[in-house]
């Protein structure tokens, strides 16, 4: 069983030009709405490839039932704390022209503290009584939950010697850091903000990669955009090139690689296969239009088309 977290699920409404022009008249060539969520997204994947999942969070009164629907719909066992409000949007502008995603995304709705609480309570319960091999925590938190949230999910975790997989940027990742999560995938900007220091005293990438695994954390996979992904542990590093296939949506494609992951985890796979999965499932997930996600399909098509170099 993989138990997947969203603090703030969110409505993407995906806006399709052939030119993005800033300042100016741009025409629509065509839109498409996905209700979605950094963990639902990695629940989605993982039943598409016929793993156990459940999804944990909170959802909003206004308009929460559009995502019950999606879960229902995908047969994905959840429960989430019920807050007021409305599910935030964001929207993500695709430049066809180059292929690039602009992202403006809504902060989301308060979440008062006693929500927080019954939040955290609903998960130390499910832990002590599911059978759970991996907590994935992804995304970011709306106003409300503390910055800690997820330093404070890993520590619970731990104690039921659940691994953990966190997905997160800014405060949250520097703090969940310190209780050593079993992997982390920050994007590059992610790891910049985190490690500015290091960076900024002439240590490379790999350098402090390979520090923070010293620490005590066994994984890290950097994800690198156009340039593929790193995936780091104790012994080696690893290079994935880029997939060839041509980008429709980008947004999922990290959710699909800790998706990826997650399942060659489960499989017992060594590191550079794990590097493999996550390559395969989040270019089955950029193909896609949307935030429509990588298929078990996908994912048999694509591992062998992964090319992956030992560096280190």
């Amino acid at each position: 069983m993989i138990l997947t977290i969203t603090l703030n699920p969110c409505i993407d409404k995906t806006i399709y030009l052939n030119r993005l022009e800033v300042g100016s008249y741009n025409r629509v060539k065509n839109t498409r709405v996905d209700p979605a969520g950094k963990g639902l997204n990695v629940s989605i994947v993982l039943k598409h490839l016929d793993e156990s999942t459940h999804c944990m969070g909170f959802n909003f009164k206004n308009n929460g039932s559009i995502l019950e629907n999606v879960l229902k719909n995908h047969g994905i066992e959840h429960s989430f704390i019920s807050v007021e409000g409305d599910i935030r949007t964001n929207i993500k502008l695709f430049d066809n022209s180059c292929q690039v995603m602009t992202e403006i995304n809504e902060a989301g709705p308060l979440v008062p503290a006693s929500a927080v609480d019954e939040f955290l309570e609903g998960v130390d319960t499910f832990l002590s009584q599911t059978p759970t091999d991996l907590l994935v925590m992804s995304g970011s938190i709306p106003p409300g939950v503390p910055t800690d949230i997820y330093q404070r999910l890993i520590r619970m975790a731990h104690r039921r010697n659940v691994k953990t997989v966190l997905d997160a940027s800014g405060e949250p990742l520097i703090l969940g850091l310190q209780e050593k999560p079993y992997l982390i995938k920050p994007n590059t900007l992610e790891f910049e903000q985190a490690f500015q220091k290091e960076l900024a005293s002439g240590k490379s990438t790999l350098e402090i990669a390979q520090k923070v695994i010293e620490d005590g954390i066994p994984y890290i996979c950097l994800s690198m955009g156009a340039e593929g992904a790193l995936f780091i542990d104790r012994d080696h590093a690893y290079l994935a090139k880029p997939l060839p296939v041509k980008p429709k949506g980008l947004t999922g494609a990290g959710d699909s690689m800790v998706a990826g992951m997650c399942c060659a985890i489960l499989r017992h796979l060594e590191s550079a296969d794990i590097l493999r999965y996550a390559m395969a499932a989040a270019g089955g997930s950029i193909r896609q239009e949307g935030t429509i996600l990588a298929q078990k399909k996908d994912l048999d098509e694509l591992l062998p088309q992964v090319e992956i170099e030992m560096i280190h």
